[in-house]
């Protein structure tokens, strides 16, 4: 199955779990709620995280698999190396971004909830009169609207990479069978 596919399922399984958050976080109405809320939030801010650096680290592998097949061919390596480091320069700036503002999103999510749980030993729970629940808010519609675009270039990039090692693969394997050692990625 190729990553693209995976990546679109994961990112699916995200979005169902990123929405069940929100609805939580919108209805808060207890000290379950919050703990729910919380809980909920940590499994989506570390399933978006992973994606990311799933793709992150695909692309730090492919790379230097690619760099490594092509080593010995002046032609493919003038085409692909300037390939490999466009596809790197369109996902990792969004995605490392994407990871940032999950992160804080995250931290100040368990900031406020901490908060609310500690606040009048639980009893009564003043989810909009604390300070600093719409800083939460902020970063965590930032953190979303980053990761929808670095889901989107993550998702095209592995595509594209996908078709240009098949493409190496291709010519490598032409080379071979006229008798050119090649190594395949």
């Amino acid at each position: 199955m190729p990553l693209y596919v995976v990546l679109i399922v994961l990112i699916a399984l995200d979005a169902v779990v990123l929405c069940l958050t929100a609805a939580l976080g919108v209805t808060l109405d207890g000290r379950e709620a919050v703990l729910l809320h919380f809980n909920m939030g940590l499994l989506a801010a570390m399933l978006t995280c992973f994606i990311h650096i799933l793709v992150l680290f695909y692309f730090i592998g492919t790379g230097k698999d690619i760099r490594e097949a092509i080593e010995s061919d002046p032609e493919l390596k003038k085409r692909y190396l300037p390939w490999t480091r466009e596809q790197k320069r369109r996902v990792f700036p969004p995605a490392c971004l994407a990871l940032s503002l999950m992160i804080i999103a995250t931290l100040m999510g368990g900031e406020i909830h901490s908060r609310l749980i500690a606040y009048d030993a639980g009893v009564t729970l003043p989810f909009r009169q604390l300070s600093a629940w719409w800083v939460h808010l902020f970063f965590v519609a930032a953190a979303l609207l980053t990761s929808g675009y670095a889901f989107y270039a993550e998702v095209v990039a592995v595509k594209e990479n996908r078709r240009g090692i098949q493409d190496i693969n291709s010519t490598l394997d032409r080379k071979q069978d006229r008798g050119v050692d090649a190594d395949r990625v």
